[in-house]
């Protein structure tokens, strides 16, 4: 059996035991070992709007397993274009690399400009820029913009898609030919789900042509609206106007007319509404002075139209106003829209 003085005898070996032992020092704690990113540059440094470029981004050590995100933005007017060819503007070194390579196109410029271009991840980043020339009018623009949608206002239905060409003055150089995309909304739309282009388009090398989709997925009631669509090099756009409408039958005006024989502008879809012959619409206004087409023939392949809607100098700024539009033969009957004269 241990007794007290035999325990005291076993704490103090021990504890001479210890005495004799080096002291425990803390353990470092763990370092990061993410690369960190050393350099990004272009190639070529200076392009011609339009053109392509390649980017390339160099870490200080192999990227780990499953490869290391780099996120990949500009400083500028190009922030939200840019890089076109990058999904999510996130690139991937692969697992076990150091760099990686990836084309890039920037917006078209009107005159030539410098853009800082940061290539970054949560604990470093770097820099370098590319300047973007507008190429010569003289030797490439874009000619026209072309909406495959029938009828004068190309009207477009909620729910369905159209297509539209891009055409160039001369064939596409070698790499293809970047032209930028954008909607310019002149009425209606703001409120209403946003029609859906790409922000560009490639004219192939050696083509003059390429085609994109318009897609309005829009719901079964909603504002119709007009919005230009804009092709550009850097040059005055060439662009064309296409009508969005709802898959009801109804008709629209800008929210405020303007007077003094300003373009303002008014809008009829027939939705969904089945057509074969064509439609008449006849048309009214309830205040004197706003003068509006007696009517308005749509054929039978198209959607919609829109008509020109005058305002007299004699109407009073703030006047609210409603226009009516009647199918004629038709159970769709008739339907209102309402604006206000602008001061």
């Amino acid at each position: 059996m241990t007794t007290t003085r035999t325990r005291r005898r076993l704490g103090l070996a021990a504890a001479a035991l210890i005495a004799g032992l080096p002291a425990l020092t803390a353990l470092p704690a763990h370092a990061d070992t993410t690369p960190r990113i050393a350099s990004t540059s272009v190639s070529p440094a200076t392009i011609t709007g339009g053109d392509e470029a390649v980017q390339t981004i160099r870490l200080d050590a192999p990227a780990p397993v499953g490869g290391l995100g780099v996120e990949v933005i500009s400083v500028g007017r190009s922030d939200l274009n840019y890089p076109f060819s990058v999904p999510g503007d996130v690139v991937r070194v692969p697992a076990g690399q150091t760099s990686v390579s990836f084309p890039i196109r920037l917006e078209a410029y009107s005159s030539t400009t410098t853009v800082p271009l940061v290539a970054r991840t949560t604990s470093s980043e770097a820099t370098t820029q590319v300047t973007v020339v507008p190429p010569d009018w003289r030797d490439q623009t874009v000619e026209r913009l072309d909406v495959n949608a029938p009828g004068d206002a190309h009207a477009v239905v909620a729910g369905t898609k159209a297509t539209a060409t891009v055409r160039l003055s001369a064939p596409a150089k070698v790499g293809g030919t970047a032209v930028d995309l954008r909607l310019n909304h002149r009425s209606g739309l703001p409120d209403s789900p946003e029609p859906k282009i790409p922000r560009y388009v490639v004219v192939p090398a050696g083509s003059r042509e390429a085609t994109f989709t318009i897609d309005y997925p829009g719901v079964p009631i909603w504002p119709i609206g007009v919005t230009d669509i804009d092709a550009d090099l850097g040059h005055p756009p060439a662009g064309a106007a296409v009508l969005f409408a709802p898959k009801n039958y109804t008709v629209g005006v800008t929210r405020e007319l303007k007077r003094g024989g300003f373009p303002n502008i008014g809008s009829i879809g027939l939705g969904n509404n089945w057509h074969p012959f064509g439609a008449v619409i006849e048309l009214t206004s309830d205040t004197p002075g706003i003068k509006v087409p007696a009517r308005v023939e749509i054929p039978a392949n198209s959607a919609g139209a829109n008509f020109g809607i005058g305002v007299d100098e004699s109407v009073p700024p703030g006047t609210q106003v409603k226009i009516s539009a009647k199918w004629v033969l038709s159970p769709a009957g008739t339907v209102t829209t309402t604006a206000t004269v602008a001061g």
